[in-house]
């Protein structure tokens, strides 16, 4: 009874893991993209920017737009590790573009132009990145095999998934009214 337990769990955990490197969609230049578009009934554009704006700055991303245009443009990165027997240690990092556009009742965010940079030891023993290697995360597994390939791809697409339930979180907040008590006065002549 403890094997077939133990069975059934492993096969819904490898199953788990494999869906995450489906969660990445190919866009019309054939370029890995993670994509939604979330409809807000009740909200202006405006309110809708200001909370990407201010998502944006609470995951520390360096965000550039017009409020005019709608548009939240912020690149960052996040680093991708290998698996090995004993232990996991740094494979490489990724760089990403993440996009959101508003407009009256709806907004879309696009995670996507992700390049992978591998990683190697330094003399000092830290991981950096190889100089003037990087490529598109769709030729990864030129460079890689497929077990690899699947990993990152696997990183990548749980990293997007997390970030998307942090965004649609913090955009459907309701703000805090706060109710501003009055001063107590104490007469201090009658005592």
């Amino acid at each position: 009874m403890k094997k077939i337990f133990l069975c059934i769990a492993c096969i819904l955990a490898i199953n788990t893991a494999r869906a995450q490197k489906d969660l990445l969609q190919s866009d019309e230049n054939n370029k890995y993209v993670y994509y939604q578009v979330v409809d807000k009934k009740d909200f202006t554009a405006d309110t809708l920017y200001n909370r990407a704006l201010a998502f944006m700055k609470s995951q520390e991303l360096k965000a550039s737009g017009k409020e005019s245009a709608g548009t939240i443009i912020a690149k960052d990165k996040t680093v991708l590790y290998t698996n090995s027997l004993v232990s996991k240690k740094e494979g490489g990092e990724v760089t990403y573009t993440f996009t959101i556009d508003v407009k009256d009742q709806k907004y879309r965010f696009k995670l996507g132009d992700f390049v992978f940079k591998p990683y190697k030891i330094n003399r000092y023993g830290n991981m950096v990145t190889q100089p003037g290697i990087e490529f598109p995360l769709e030729k990864i597994w030129t460079k890689y095999s497929e077990k690899d390939t699947d990993a990152y791809l696997d990183q990548v697409g749980a990293f997007c998934k997390t970030t998307a339930s942090r965004l649609i979180k913090y955009m459907d907040r309701v703000p805090v009214l706060r109710t501003v008590e009055p001063v107590k006065k104490v007469a201090t002549d009658k005592w």
